[in-house]
């Protein structure tokens, strides 16, 4: 069996979006508690019950063809899905991805909640693993201190330190004795000379830390993180934060006036995690708005339903927003594009059209599929498009 581990990253959850198989693709998400210690733990049960569901449709709809292929492929992926439900499985969230028609397994893994379901469609599922991304995905933390610097990389739950920057003086012998002066009236002389020692050591850190930030800024680069937190004493912050905007695109600095050097990963991710899930509100909230005002304004954005679909039929869509607890519902015409309920393509009737339950799923995977970065808004930011169907949409032109 063709099983393969997805490391979650916009790349990977594009390459997902493209599985297509009309016979189906298998969509199973898991969030196991750890506090749940009972002999069928409910995230089993709310998963066995969604499979179970999906057996009895299948062998319900008529297509004898069908039902013999998901049910045989059911039966071979037991071994899959309870490694996925399993208790002894690794990650909070777990994610199962198989089409019917071959032998390939995807699986994913993250150390934060998703859902407890089970989906078969033409394609995967995708709007946890799209929503997990906006909220939980990868950033960057920069602690600094006397020390010098430690960068970790902080994705879906788990920190893992990269690299440490340690700062060392050059040359120790100018460095003033802190021995009890044995005269009287050198005290005063002293404290001067352990001052300007002190001002010399801090000139030096400075100038350390500003040679580190162009390796810093790249590996920023290389993990593709959208947001860093700087955190240490205040008058470090700012000689790494002018180091470290993106070279292509946005970056949020967060500076956080907090000394961390000595805190472990774990520890480090959780002083961080409040400010950086609130930047990203913030940042979530920002885009929400510039495209709305671009689309009341007649520029490059659209807000509602019906311009959003258009946009994403004409392939124009940059930077697709919508609710991720908004359900949409349209239709599919015979051109194979999307419209919302009222709405039918030049030419066709209303008895041409296709019902379309999950229309936000759908525009996800349209989103990721022309190239599209696609954010999920958290109900925090999402209210910004309460009067727009909860969707809006950055345009490439």
């Amino acid at each position: 069996m063709g099983g393969m581990t997805v490391i979650l990253d916009q790349t990977s959850l594009r390459d997902l979006a493209t599985m297509t198989d009309d016979m189906g693709v298998l969509s199973v998400y898991a969030t196991a508690d750890p506090r749940d210690r009972s002999a069928s733990p409910t995230w089993q049960l709310a998963v066995g019950n969604a499979i179970t569901a999906l057996r009895n449709d299948v062998a319900s709809n008529g297509d004898r063809q069908r039902k013999a292929a998901v049910l045989a492929r059911l039966e071979k992926l037991e071994p899959e899905i309870d490694r996925v439900l399993g208790t002894a499985g690794s990650g909070v969230g777990r994610a199962l991805f198989a089409p019917v028609s071959s032998d390939e397994v995807h699986t994913v893994s993250v150390q934060t909640p998703l859902e407890d379901c089970a989906v078969l469609e033409r394609r995967p599922y995708l709007r946890p693993l799209a929503a997990v991304l906006t909220t939980d995905g990868p950033a960057g933390v920069v602690a600094v201190s006397r020390e010098g610097a430690r960068v970790l990389d902080l994705r879906f739950g788990v920190p893992r330190e990269l690299a440490r920057f340690t700062f060392e003086l050059d040359n120790e012998d100018w460095r003033p004795s802190r021995s009890a002066p044995s005269q009287p009236g050198i005290s005063g002389r002293a404290s001067g000379v352990y001052d300007r020692f002190d001002r010399r050591v801090e000139e030096r850190l400075l100038r350390y830390l500003q040679s580190v930030r162009p390796r810093i800024r790249d590996m920023a680069d290389e993990h593709g993180w959208s947001t860093v937190v700087v955190a240490g004493s205040t008058r470090l912050l700012d000689v790494v934060r002018k180091g470290l905007a993106a070279g292509n695109g946005h970056r949020d600095i967060i500076l956080l006036d907090r000394v961390v050097e000595a805190l472990s990963p774990t520890e480090v991710a959780a002083v961080v995690r409040p400010e950086l899930r609130a930047a990203r509100v913030r940042r979530c909230r920002a885009l929400a708005e510039q495209a709305r005002d671009a689309a009341m304004s007649g520029g490059q954005g659209t807000a509602g339903l019906s311009d959003t679909l258009g946009a994403l039929r004409e392939n124009r869509i940059n930077h697709l927003l919508l609710d991720g607890a908004r359900q949409l519902r349209g239709c599919r015409g015979p051109d194979g594009g999307y419209y919302p309920q009222s709405e039918t393509p030049p030419g066709a009737g209303a008895d041409a059209m296709t019902e379309e339950g999950d229309l936000g799923e759908r525009m996800i995977e349209l989103g990721l599929i022309s190239g599209a970065e696609v954010t999920v808004l958290p109900p925090e930011a999402a209210d910004v498009l309460t009067e727009d169907d909860g969707v809006a949409a950055l345009l490439r032109w």
